[in-house]
């Protein structure tokens, strides 16, 4: 039975299952495939390691570089979200892998608000 994310190991490892194998995801892919994995998976520990410890690690704005993206869709973000939960079940159950996939769906939706992808108050 999976237990909770309980380290920065944890953290790590989930990162690391999330993103390998992205830039070959049928729907996904063309985002993932020009980015420089060594500068982005430090950083994306970092933000996670801040959502499920609230370490404050990261300090960035994740907002910023999703909005030069060409293309973006509701159905990007339908798929990111499904990949990611689908990446926390198979490994973690508790409260902190469930306050991940939260924040995750809070994230996905912000970043579709600004976008104008989603309006809020819509299904």
């Amino acid at each position: 039975m999976p237990t909770d994310i309980e380290t920065e190991a944890d953290v790590r490892a989930l990162v690391a299952a999330f993103y390998g194998g992205i830039a070959e995801d049928p729907d996904l892919g063309s985002f993932f495939r020009d980015v420089d994995w060594a500068a982005h998976l430090p950083t994306m520990v970092a933000f996670w390691s801040s959502v499920v410890f609230q370490t404050g690690a990261y300090r960035g704005r994740p907002f910023a570089p999703h909005a030069r993206l060409v293309g973006l869709e509701r159905r990007h973000f339908d798929r990111w979200l499904d990949r990611f939960r689908r990446t926390v079940d198979a490994r973690f159950a508790g409260p902190r892998a469930d306050l991940a996939k939260a924040r995750a769906e809070q994230v996905a939706g912000v970043f579709q608000v600004k976008l104008g992808l989603w309006k809020v108050g819509t299904v």
